[in-house]
């Protein structure tokens, strides 16, 4: 077992991910780790049930056997995402890696914007108010390791690498018109 293996596990395990270009200098040690021994770390965490993944500039845990049940609270919380990722491309465009933004744009973006209050409040239905959804969906960012606080001062926040996981996901969706659907 390597050194940092106890720290990757406890940041990965419940979703989170390690980012190339994250401003945390213990995240950013732990990614170095991964991708100086990528070999070690994903033959230690498959003895556990995990596959080690890497992405463009990030890794993460994907489990190698899931029972049904696990894949179904997957499935609701990719529709979340999908969700998150509709109000996100709705509030900017150009959302992605590296983008830098303040709750505080968001929150008056909403305030100002019917189109982005109305997804903001399906985003988050048990938030109260407009303040309450933009912390929760910044908590959710954060915790997965899709941003990162980098000015506490004037609370600005950058898009890390991880967030393409997200962006390529949803990326991965087709959807057909019925006269469009393909014969088997």
């Amino acid at each position: 077992m390597r050194t940092n293996t106890q720290q990757i596990f406890e940041r990965m395990s419940k979703g989170g991910f390690l980012s190339v270009d994250s401003t945390d200098q213990e995240v950013k040690h732990l990614y170095d780790d991964i991708e100086e021994n990528y070999a070690d770390y994903e033959a230690y965490f498959s003895e556990l049930g995990l596959r080690l993944e890497s992405g463009d500039g990030y890794y993460y845990f994907a489990r190698t056997q899931e029972a049904k049940q696990t894949i179904e609270q997957k499935l609701q919380s990719f529709a979340q995402w999908v969700d998150i990722l509709d109000f996100l491309k709705t509030y900017d465009i150009t959302f992605s890696t590296g983008f830098q933004f303040r709750s505080t744009h968001i929150l008056e973006r909403i305030n100002l914007d019917v189109e982005l209050r109305d997804k903001a409040r399906k985003l988050f239905r048990k938030q109260n108010t407009n303040q309450d959804i933009v912390e929760k969906l910044i908590s959710e960012l954060t915790t997965m390791g899709f941003a990162e606080l980098i000015n506490e001062e004037d609370g600005t926040y950058k898009v890390t690498a991880a967030f393409r996981y997200a962006e390529d996901m949803v990326n991965l969706i087709t959807i057909y018109n019925e006269e469009e659907i393909p014969e088997l």
